[in-house]
């Protein structure tokens, strides 16, 4: 698999031009698109293709439409036992954390786990993890039982006035 890396600012201009696949100079708008073309062809998507060249994902679509080539809608494999793990971790909280960790949308977690008809029982996990993790969060907060105020059985409540 190919992995198309945009440059990072913590590397050096000489780090980042020594493993470059692609020119780091000004490139003029034929060698861009050109660059787009032969990017698509090799397999890189859209969002790849945009990153690599620091350009927006419509232009890089428009010269894909305008080259002729098909679009590729969907083309990418999802493993909706990957995303059915990732959510039974026991860890995970929530279909966004999941879907974070394995580089899929949260839709698309969503609709690979409504698939597999599964979406009811993965609610009631996720809600119940939700329930846990807050009890714990509450249990952690610090506060000493001992230092809440408690009022004698005997004694009576002073009334609540309502002020209007």
């Amino acid at each position: 698999m190919r992995t198309i890396t945009p440059p990072t600012a913590t590397k050096s201009a000489a780090e980042r031009h020594a493993g470059a696949d692609i020119p780091r100079r000004v490139l003029r708008s034929e060698e861009r698109e050109a660059w787009v073309i032969v990017l698509y062809m090799g397999g890189a998507t859209v969002g790849e293709i945009a990153d690599a060249l620091s350009a927006g994902r419509d232009w890089v679509r428009h010269c894909v439409i305008g080259a002729g080539l098909a679009c590729r809608r969907g083309a990418r494999q999802i493993d909706a036992l990957a995303i059915l793990r990732e959510v039974r971790k026991s860890g995970t909280l929530s279909l966004k954390e999941a879907a974070a960790r394995l580089g899929y949308s949260e839709e698309t977690v969503r609709q690979s786990i409504s698939a597999l008809a599964m979406s009811e029982s993965v609610r009631r996990l996720m809600r119940l993890r939700r329930r846990a993790a807050r009890r714990v969060a509450v249990a952690n907060a610090g506060t000493d039982i001992g230092a809440a105020p408690v009022r004698m059985i005997g004694t009576r409540r002073t009334p609540a006035v309502r002020v209007a």
